[in-house]
């Protein structure tokens, strides 16, 4: 039997009450492993603690999931957000290097909502 290919899919932080938490929705890691085959690997967004390519070695493709936050404006340049917007800038740290070299690895890459953001910033 063939093994499952390992598929990164990259975690929100969020604070839930008081602590920080790193999430991703169910709905993702079933598409993953309902959809694909393959088995989730969570990413903590972890910023600048780790190179992309220290975890996209160790992956068969990448999964940038939907998520209710935005991208930071000042990665493209753009203006402020509005108040209240909701963003999450260990993710921003984290995907958009890694975003560039999964490309540059040629690894697969499937984007959602957000994750359609990130491609297009980075």
């Amino acid at each position: 039997m063939a093994s499952r290919p390992l598929i990164g899919i990259v975690a929100c932080r969020k604070k839930i009450e008081s602590h920080y938490f790193h999430a991703v929705g169910e709905k993702y890691v079933a598409a993953i492993v309902e959809g694909a085959g393959g088995i989730p690997v969570p990413i903590a967004a972890l910023g600048d603690h780790f190179g992309p390519r220290d975890t996209l070695n160790r992956i068969d493709g990448l999964m940038l999931t939907g998520s209710h936050s935005n991208v930071e404006p000042h990665h493209y340049g753009g203006p402020a957000s509005e108040p209240g917007t909701l963003h999450d800038p260990e993710r921003d740290r984290t995907v958009l290097p890694l975003v560039k070299a999964t490309l540059e690895l040629g690894l697969p890459l499937f984007a959602i909502c957000r994750g359609f953001q990130e491609v297009n910033v980075a």
